[in-house]
């Protein structure tokens, strides 16, 4: 794969949108819409392939039996992984599962006796697991999102993205950029429609990576029901 820089982004999206020289779109407004499409994209992806990037992050509770979600993200610089979705929660034994605060709103403040075990909620940007317990190692499986074009450490620097693909955001950010003004409606809605199609294929191609047949399945698993 041909290697693409934050500035070879920058510069293709000029390209796209015949803007090479033009002031009405300086280079600072280009990048700032290049990357929320950088993290709109990612979002797609994670969306239609949850694994993609995984990760498993040890952490460990705080007095009130909380971890913050800060706490799953990792690296830095132009190697960060960011947290966007939690996968599963255990101990190492009990897998937890995801409830909501409204339905167990005294379990932190009294006696807690659930008709699960194992249970966890996020409130603001902490996780709080059921039974609340402090110094508790927990194991949290998350995916995560790439370092954003905005935090790489210049313009020189390769960022992440599936192969031969990065043309999906020139597109996407070139269409946006041109509707500024409603001047370039006609072109922009073309740039969308090249985006759109790219998107679709490589949704397509990571929602499945084996030859193996896509099967339905149902959202529950055998623990959530009484052996026989």
């Amino acid at each position: 794969m041909a290697t693409v820089t934050r500035d070879n982004l920058v510069s293709e999206t000029r390209e796209y949108m015949d803007a090479v020289g033009s002031s009405r779109w300086s280079d600072d407004l280009i990048l700032t819409v290049l990357n929320s499409v950088f993290e709109s994209e990612w979002s797609n992806i994670l969306n239609a392939a949850p694994y993609y990037r995984f990760a498993s992050r040890t952490v460990t509770t705080d007095s009130n039996g909380k971890f913050s979600l800060d706490s799953l993200s990792s690296g830095g610089g132009d190697s960060q992984e960011n947290w966007y979705r939690i996968l599963s929660v255990s101990d190492g034994n009990y897998l937890y599962q995801l409830t909501r605060f409204q339905d167990v709103p005294l379990a932190t403040t009294t006696n807690y006796l659930p008709s699960h075990p194992k249970l966890y909620y996020i409130v603001g940007n902490d996780v709080q697991i059921l039974p609340a317990e402090s110094s508790r190692s927990m194991t949290v499986a998350v995916n995560h999102k790439p370092t954003a074009l905005s935090d790489l450490n210049g313009g020189e620097s390769v960022f992440e993205f599936p192969a031969n693909t990065h043309l999906i955001i020139v597109w996407e950010a070139a269409a946006q950029l041109l509707l500024k003004g409603g001047a370039e409606t006609s072109a922009a809605v073309d740039l969308k429609q090249l985006a759109r199609q790219e998107r679709e294929s490589l949704l397509d191609d990571i929602r499945r990576r084996t030859i193996d047949p896509t099967r339905m399945a149902y959202p529950d698993t055998k623990s959530d029901w009484a052996s026989g």
